[in-house]
């Protein structure tokens, strides 16, 4: 049987067409997304255990992982969304894939993540911003702490109250002092006795004392002057303290450091306190959140694995089978909080990291440098370089006072166009009775603050 020309060239475009829809649906998941939105959803739920390149971190690395999937784009996104549900689907590649990775890392946790998201995130991947993947990421592990900087962090977490140790040395030099001068009024009177001179009248030690004061008056006056002084200017300078913490750094049931997590592994912050962008609360991240990558790693570089056995031990794991125990009653871990807010106080952090777009680092300082949690000082949040907290604004007023929530209201600008919330409030001024005389007076320098938008209102912040 012969073809005429016209069969063999539709079958060659119906091949070109297969091949085409195939090459175009393959680009759909891996290449023509967001690179920038990417970036912020690939460090949100990946980076912490994930990295860009093959480098194995607590799973293994994305690098070519267009080319490992070709072809199995369906898949691919069931994988990231339910990873049991895609192994269910007995998949050759997928199960290979189990059969390596599960028994060393453990089964990744499901993403709460859309297609959409899944292509921002894989043209990330495969197209990461100049610098991503080697020297952005190479600086910061440069300026990270070293090994000898993080092991003398770890030994002060040891806890230890030095006040106590100077209330026992003073009670022991008092004793010493007492005693030393009921040995010399003895021995004077053994000499007196042997003279025979008349012992000498034992006096109270106030009687001495006041005795000895009146002798020395000029002398006690001139150090009394000085003590009320003293005493009035650091009982001023306490009481301006009251509820003033900065460089709170309480001691942690488990030693967490920041700087090995933020700085060298380069998690993002949302990762472990995934509410911050979304509720009122930051959030302290559970054991679970912890497992998702200490299922795979045991063993830290600073405590070996002291320290996260004590996670193991709160949620019931054993390392050595990879395996949770059945029936296991488990023990939430205790952490003490850093950064508390007096009850009459209304913060939503949500309302600042979303809607206000401010960096975590404005309010926290540079987390990547910290061990344990770390209220930062005003001068830690503003030795920071500028060029790597978008928008730092340097204030004066101590962190987490009211004297610094109001500063930093009126120095902060408001983009009216970048959210819908802000658009909304810009209505409402011009639509409920400001009128344009108000509205000019506010915008007057071609700027808004949070202030002139209400944000010096009392009720903004105190119920």
């Amino acid at each position: 049987m012969r073809f005429s020309d016209s069969f063999y060239n539709r079958v060659l475009i119906t091949l070109a067409l297969i091949i085409s829809t195939a090459l175009t649906s393959f680009a759909s998941i891996h290449e023509g997304g967001d690179v920038a939105k990417g970036e912020q959803l690939f460090n949100a739920n990946c980076a912490s255990c994930h990295k860009i390149t093959n480098e194995v971190l607590a799973a293994p690395g994305l690098g070519g992982v267009d080319q490992r999937w070709a072809g199995k784009d369906a898949l691919l996104v069931k994988w990231i969304q339910n990873p049991q549900a895609a192994a269910a689907t007995g998949d050759a590649y997928i199960k290979q894939l189990v059969a390596t990775n599960v028994p060393l890392f453990g089964w990744m946790a499901g993403q709460a993540v859309t297609e959409a998201d899944i292509k921002d995130i894989l043209t990330y991947v495969k197209t990461p911003p100049a610098g991503a993947a080697g020297g952005a990421a190479a600086s910061a592990v440069n300026e990270c702490q070293t090994l000898e900087e993080l092991k003398a962090a770890a030994e002060e977490n040891e806890e230890s109250d030095g006040f106590i140790w100077f209330v026992i040395i003073g009670v022991i030099f008092t004793i010493i002092a007492v005693s030393a001068a009921n040995i010399s009024r003895s021995l004077k009177n053994a000499m007196n006795e042997r003279e025979g001179l008349p012992a000498e009248v034992e006096n109270s030690y106030w009687y001495n004392v006041r005795t000895w004061m009146w002798t020395n008056k000029t002398f006690v006056s001139i150090i009394g002057v000085f003590l009320v002084c003293y005493f009035v200017v650091v009982g001023y300078s306490s009481l301006m303290d009251i509820a003033v913490y900065e460089g709170y750094t309480p001691t942690q049931p488990v030693w967490f450091s920041h700087s090995i997590h933020v700085c060298q592994n380069e998690v993002d912050c949302q990762y472990c306190h995934g509410s911050a962008a979304k509720s009122k609360h930051a959030g302290i991240p559970s054991v679970n959140v912890c497992m998702n990558c200490h299922k795979g790693i045991n063993k830290g570089a600073i405590t070996g694995e002291k320290e996260i056995n004590k996670i193991y031990a709160a949620i019931g794991f054993d390392p050595t089978t990879k395996q949770y125990i059945e029936n296991y009653e488990e023990k939430p871990i205790e952490w003490n909080r850093v950064h508390n807010l007096p009850d009459h106080v209304y913060f939503n952090h949500s309302q600042h990291v979303t809607v206000g777009n401010i960096d975590c680092k404005q309010c926290h300082g540079p987390v990547e440098k910290y061990t344990v949690g770390h209220q930062a000082t005003i001068e830690e949040v503003n030795a920071q370089d500028p060029a790597e907290v978008p928008g730092l604004i340097k204030l004066t007023k101590p962190t987490l006072t009211m004297g610094w929530c109001l500063e930093c209201h009126n120095k902060s600008q408001v983009d009216l166009t970048s959210s819908e919330y802000y658009e909304e409030m810009h209505n409402r001024f011009k639509a409920t009775g400001l009128g344009q005389r108000t509205i000019r007076d506010i915008m007057e320098d071609g700027e808004i603050t949070v202030r002139e938008m209400g944000g010096w209102e009392c009720g903004k912040c105190h119920y």
